[in-house]
């Protein structure tokens, strides 16, 4: 109920954290706490509930982040540190260092945030982050996305978790929303009734900012039904449908399906026909995970830009729509029969490195590199191109004709190809056990490695370009 204003009680502390405890006695969680209600609501709650649980606070860590973009955050930051502290947690602050960009302030600060204590919690082996998004918060989200045209998985607003990554290969950071069924007047109740403060950001209230605009809209919303808990539950059931929609694009990527074909040079090739007789929105998802997974991205196509060659691909009569486009990094060209999907030439340059024994990596986004702990020396890895096509000799006529291969991973000492694994070529006998690149295909499209990985908020976009984000329709 919107006016239910009592605080949260000791009984509803196990069903808000329980599933999110440490995975071990040694595992540290981050809270990530501004010193507004929500988030010093989330600390209050979260050592309240390690206490029932004989947990030790100490081992947590509160991340609070300094803008610098007022004079008194480095006091609200030192005030945070105080409560933390007090209840037995560790506290780190956090800076935003370096020039703030004149427009677009509150996304970059946003973006900063998460950057900084995602890369705190990389560097201290942490992998989880508690974050105090609320229901009202979820209700916001979802007004938002509609204003903005969305399509189910943008409605279905903020996952309760969620994985995300600052780049490919990088250590992914489970965000978790333990609070998102709990209004804020409720968190409010609860601190109030402790007779423990929190800061307002004035910033908060510039109605510069699109959610500031949505909150004061808020009363005028209600009065028309629109209710934070409704839009919640909303937000919930199209999250629901989301995981149905999901579940069924997984069965039509499988080899049995018989619509989608994966080649091992990084390239999809898709039966046409068969494609048709799949639901539209199917078709979106599908060639939607086929782009990302062959443009090497961390995040789904956009349906802005992915609509419109579906609808090209999927809906138009045979030989109507036969064309090629670029979206994502990826090439996509319809032929007759045929849809194939694979990474734009091109477009940026392939990463070029030094790999040696121990190396475990996710190549261009596209392929997982692994070189055995028992390899001697290092190896330059970087695309097999003209001269690693060349190098092939026997096998080079047949590779000539698909511009894929030229994109795939090659390892070289000096001038001398080692491997190509994509091709199938290994310079010597043994180097197969010592070096190895498997396109991922449509796996491991997203952070968790799994292509169903919820999507994540705008929140959490602002982790880096390779976070997992919605398909948000604009």
């Amino acid at each position: 109920m919107s006016g239910d204003r009592t605080p949260i009680r000791p009984e509803e502390l196990a069903p808000l954290f329980a599933q999110h405890r440490p995975r071990g006695p040694e595992e540290g969680l981050a809270l990530a706490v501004s010193g507004g209600s929500d988030s010093v609501a989330l600390m209050v709650l979260f050592a309240d509930w390690l206490r029932q649980e004989g947990g030790e606070a100490h081992r947590h860590s509160v991340l609070t982040v300094d803008h610098r973009l007022r004079v008194q955050s480095a006091a609200e930051a030192r005030w945070v540190a105080a409560r933390a502290g007090a209840l037995g947690f560790r506290h780190v602050v956090l800076e935003w260092q370096g020039p703030k960009p004149r427009t677009g302030l509150q996304a970059a600060a946003r973006a900063a945030r998460y950057r900084l204590m995602h890369d705190y919690m990389a560097r201290h082996g942490m992998r989880t982050l508690l974050v105090a998004h609320t229901r009202d918060d979820q209700a916001e989200t979802l007004l938002m996305r509609l204003a903005r045209g969305s399509g189910v998985d943008g409605l279905a607003a903020m996952a309760p978790a969620t994985c995300v990554r600052r780049r490919a290969g990088g250590e992914a950071v489970r965000l978790v929303r333990p609070l998102l069924s709990v209004s804020k007047v409720r968190l409010r109740a609860t601190l109030e009734a402790r007779g423990m403060a929190w800061m307002e950001d004035a910033s908060n209230d510039q109605p510069t900012f699109e959610r500031t605009r949505w909150r004061r809209a808020r009363s005028d919303l209600e009065a028309l039904g629109l209710a934070s808990e409704l839009l919640a539950r909303s937000a919930g059931r199209l999250q629901r449908a989301r995981a149905a929609l999901e579940a069924i694009t997984d069965g039509y990527c499988t080899a049995h399906a018989g619509v989608v074909r994966t080649d091992p040079c990084g390239a999809f090739r898709i039966d046409r026909q068969r494609l048709r007789q799949v639901p539209e929105e199917i078709a979106l998802r599908l060639i939607g995970r086929c782009i990302t997974a062959a443009g090497g991205g961390m995040e789904p196509v956009p349906l802005a830009g992915l609509e419109p060659v579906v609808a090209r691909v999927w809906g138009a009569g045979p030989g109507e729509a036969d064309g090629h486009w670029t979206l994502a990094r990826a090439k996509i060209t319809a032929a007759g029969a045929a849809v194939a999907i694979e990474r734009e030439p091109g477009r940026l340059p392939l990463p070029t490195m030094t790999v040696a024994a121990g190396a475990k990596m996710l190549w261009d986004g596209r392929f997982l590199v692994e070189i055995a702990a028992g390899f001697a020396g290092k190896l330059k890895l970087g695309a097999l191109g003209p001269a690693g096509v060349a190098a092939l000799k026997p096998r080079a006529g047949a590779l000539k004709g698909s511009p894929a291969w030229l994109l795939t991973p090659a390892f070289w000492r000096e001038d001398q190809l080692l491997a190509a694994p994509a091709a199938g070529f290994w310079a010597h006998e043994g180097l197969e056990a010592m070096i190895s690149a498997h396109f991922k295909g449509l796996r491991y499209n997203f952070p968790d490695g799994s292509p169903t990985d919820p999507r994540a908020d705008p929140q959490t976009e602002a982790i880096g370009t390779t976070a997992v984000h919605c398909n948000a329709g604009t």
